[in-house]
């Protein structure tokens, strides 16, 4: 083999060795820059879980708009739980919808919002104490009541694929402190028989966590996908 052979082979193949590493390069950069948007694309719905106060334990939905530049995110957020003690059982439904205002452009990180939340509560007395023209006697009762509040939170909410938030503020609303309960009571008449009969009574709004006079305390942990 000629000296001209052997240059024409090293050439060649230092021709190819060049252009198989471009090529590689040029996909890898490529691939980079692709994970490189998809990390910082906004993702604009996320769906989760609530836990905290008032929502007890919930379903919850954001969706971020384009609206100044990715900063508006309307949510609504769905709950119900029962909370029961030996006196009293109170099945709680709670529902808020409102808007988050995100300091950044991409959906994540610290906000603010505003929503305005309806606290339903279906109490039942078990163990009311009854007295009417000298008898005395025991009975049950229930009541539907309702809880607007005017909410406002401050929050932060991680990026990517699964998120965690973290939300705190108050619930600015009137909360009653005493109800009238319409029941059926039993007792014993001055002769010795067992006689029911439907009233009312005076009773104090049981104890919720998280719900004074004045309002509601906000508290949440969530948790979720985003896409």
């Amino acid at each position: 083999m000629n000296l001209k052979k052997i240059l024409l082979i090293c050439f060649s193949s230092f021709c190819f060795f060049s252009f198989g590493q471009e090529q590689v390069k040029n996909e890898l950069d490529q691939e980079i820059e692709t994970d490189s948007i998809e990390a910082y694309k906004v993702k604009r719905i996320s769906a989760g879980i609530k836990l905290g106060i008032p929502n007890i334990a919930g379903l919850s939905l954001e969706g971020i708009t384009p609206l100044l530049g990715n900063r508006i995110a309307p949510y609504v957020d769905y709950s119900s739980f029962p909370v029961n003690t030996d006196e009293t059982e109170v099945d709680l439904k709670y529902t808020e919808f409102g808007s988050n205002f995100y300091f950044g452009d991409e959906g994540k990180g610290f906000y603010t919002g505003i929503g305005f939340g309806t606290l339903n509560t279906n109490i039942t007395f078990n163990d009311i104490q009854f007295e009417e023209n000298g008898n005395r006697g025991r009975g049950t009762g229930s009541i539907l009541t309702k809880i607007n509040t005017t909410n406002i939170k401050l929050g932060i909410k991680t990026g990517g694929r699964i998120y965690f938030r973290l939300e705190v503020g108050y619930g600015i609303g009137t909360i009653p402190e005493n109800i009238t309960v319409n029941g059926t009571f039993t007792f014993t008449d001055e002769f010795g028989n067992t006689q029911t009969e439907s009233g009312s009574e005076i009773e104090e709004f049981p104890s919720i966590p998280g719900v004074n006079k004045n309002g509601v305390l906000v508290g949440n942990f969530g948790f979720g996908v985003s896409f």
